[in-house]
This record gives C-alpha cells, structure tokens and sequence, in this order.
C-alpha cells in the first residue's frame, strides 16, 4: 500500500481496491498497518471496490477535528470515474437518494420522505473512447455531498452507469466499479496548513483506454544560453519543436496540448498535471489526432500565451537531461531531468553551465512562462 504522508497526527494512503476502509482485519486498512503505525482512526470511507486517497487519524483528537472539518465542508474530493455513455462536457446532479441498507443499494426517488437525502456533484469530462460496444466517457467528479453510493447511484440514475457496476446496471464487465478517489485537500487539524494528496490513476481497465498516468518527479535548472553546436553534435542527442497550448482547467490542475514535431514527424499530445510538491506532479497523458488537437484549441485559456521552444535531449549518466530553448531568451534556457525518486540526484553535462536550480520556482514552469516571463539579470543570481 502507497504510503503518501504521514506525520503524528495523520497517515495518508492510497487504499487498494479491495481493502474496506474500517475495521481491524488484514483486509481492512487499518488492519493491514496496524504493525507500521499502530491504531488508525477512520474518518471517511470508500467502498472496498473504490481505491483512492484516504487519510487516517493517529489520535481520537484528531479523528474528531478532521470529522468536524469534513462535516462543515471543508474537504475538497475529486473522483474520476469511466462511465457509459457520452455525457456533457461538463454538468451539475442534483437528486434526492434513498439508501436501502437492507439490499446496500442507493436509489434516486422523487420526493423526500423518512431516510431520504439530497445529493449534489458536479463533473466534467476528461476523455472519450468509443468501440464497437458503445461510447464510454472518463470524468473528473466533485461531489458536495457524501451520500452512500452517490456516484454510483447518481450516474446510474441519469443514465450513466459506472463501467464494471452490475449493481447499478452496468453491460460492461470489469473487476470493480471503474470509480478512483483521485485527490483529497483538507486543512491539517494541528497546524492549520491546507494539505493537498493525489495519486495517479491505475494501469487497469477501463481506465488505461485514456492514456497514461502516473507521477513525473523532475528537478529543473537555469542555465547559460547553450551552445546550439555542442547540443547538435552531443552523442545520442534528440532535437524536437514543440508547441504547447494551455487549455482551460479546473483549479489545482493544468490541462495542455501539444504539437511535437522530431525526425519529420509530427505528433500530439494531451497532459494533465495536478502538482503534489515542487518535485512531483501527478501526470496524465494520451495521443491525440489532429483533428482531436485542433478541437482542443478551440478551448485554449485565453489568459496563456502558447509557448513554443526548441528541445535537446541530451542521454546523460543515466539520465535524459531536457534543455529547453525559448525564443524570448537570448541569455539563458532551462534544463530538466526526470527522476525515479524525489531523493534522487542527477549530474548534468560540462557543455551545460548552470546558473542556479529553479524545481522550487514557480516562475520557470512552462504553464506561468505562458502568463509571464522573468528576465532576472543573470550576473546577481550566479
């Protein structure tokens, strides 16, 4: 089990499917780490079919203030879930839910009566895929409410179903209801700091039909204007010209196109970011077609510049190091290298003279280059 944070108050993790949220057995979570971090106190839960972010109190006290939190709507959830059917680019549910404890089954009803509550979530889509079984949909869903089966019953309930959900009408198999608790934001109960946790969507059906998904850690440099020449001639070196759209997005998130174009041919790309640090994001990807990627531009943010620049790949000591060089800078340019772990370290080549490492400054990512670019005098920062 991913272990994302955890401190004296708290343990966050990312719960396998298949594991229940409460109870004290090895197939519950905090059964399966009571010998790590001793007894865990549930104060949200997940169904065992949905895998997610969960946090967990190491103390009554705090277990009772993260509870208070949540019930004054403090927590900020965001699900992704694979549904059938083409929904909307984006929509709001509003339903009113029975729970039958009995059939441990949530139905939409028509008026409100003993047991009856009200139900709302927002969403809007992330993806398509289409076969020759129908049109499945992949959406970012945001619920304001906490409602036994909610998702499941409301998407269902409109006509929806959760791809893999025979209990709310699913025609599509899959080995669980294809719903991930993708990010959770709460403020810490003792220090008051906002903390913000996401994980990366499983490699498993349906939700690999979209692309990729996973955690980019990355480390990012200033440097010297570089010698083109001494790029052109590094062993193993790989030029690209990219250009890069960025799209309107959800706060938290940064949604971008991108037309790349190396050894005479073109491709187009998709990424969704959620940052968890300043090391690491949470990164989505997938392969657009062209006309997927002129589409895409029809919604490109209208506050961002598209950002173009020329890249150099350069193999080094183990690493690909990525130098970008930018047409608005004459003295300067950034190099990245992505990395296995956030301890990990990486040295870059001689013909690269560093200035100063920048993972830390928000200036020099490529979505706020798009709003502005700093032009600090290079002599003062060496």
């Amino acid at each position: 089990m991913e272990i994302l944070y955890t401190d004296d108050d708290l343990c966050v993790v990312v719960k396998p499917v298949g594991l229940f949220s409460q109870g004290e057995g090895p197939e519950s979570v905090p059964g399966a780490l009571f010998a790590a971090f001793g007894r865990l106190f549930p104060v949200h839960r997940l169904d065992r079919g949905v895998g997610g972010v969960m946090v967990f109190a190491r103390g009554k006290e705090t277990a009772a203030a993260l509870s208070a939190s949540m019930a004054a709507g403090e927590w900020h959830k965001q699900y992704v879930a694979v549904v059938e059917g083409e929904v909307p680019e984006n929509g709001r549910f509003c339903d009113l839910l029975y729970h039958d404890a009995r059939q441990n089954k949530t139905f939409l009803v028509d008026r409100p009566r003993q047991g009856v509550r009200e139900a709302v979530l927002t969403f809007f889509k992330e993806g398509r895929f289409a076969d020759e079984a129908g049109v499945l949909s992949r959406v970012r869903v945001m619920p304001q409410t906490g409602r036994s089966h909610q998702i499941r019953a409301q998407f269902a309930g409109h006509g929806y179903p959760l791809v893999g959900d025979g209990k709310y009408g699913s025609r599509r198999k899959a080995a669980a209801p294809a719903l991930f608790a993708a990010s959770l934001t709460f403020r810490h109960p003792k220090s008051g700091k906002m903390c913000a946790f996401s994980a990366p969507l499983p490699a498993v059906y349906p939700f690999d039909l979209f692309g990729t998904s996973g955690v980019e850690i990355e480390r990012k440099y200033l440097i010297a204007y570089p010698d083109t020449a001494a790029l052109a001639a590094f062993p193993g070196a790989c030029r690209k010209e990219i250009t890069q759209t960025y799209l309107t997005a959800p706060a938290g998130q940064t949604l971008r196109v991108r037309r790349v174009c190396a050894n005479g041919a073109t491709r187009y790309i998709e990424t969704r970011k959620i940052r968890r640090n300043d090391l690491a994001a949470v990164e989505e990807e997938r392969e657009l077609t062209a006309d997927e990627y002129a589409a895409a531009l029809k919604k490109a943010d209208p506050a961002l510049r598209p950002v173009e620049k020329t890249r150099w790949c350069l193999p080094y000591g183990g690493h690909v190091i990525e130098v970008d060089l930018f047409p608005f800078w004459g003295d300067r340019a950034v190099a990245e290298v992505e990395l296995a772990s956030e301890s990990e370290t990486a040295a870059l080549p001689p013909c690269l003279a560093v200035v100063k490492e920048v993972t830390g400054d928000g200036r020099y990512r490529n979505a706020r280059l798009a709003r502005e670019v700093p032009f600090d005098d290079l002599k003062g920062e060496k």
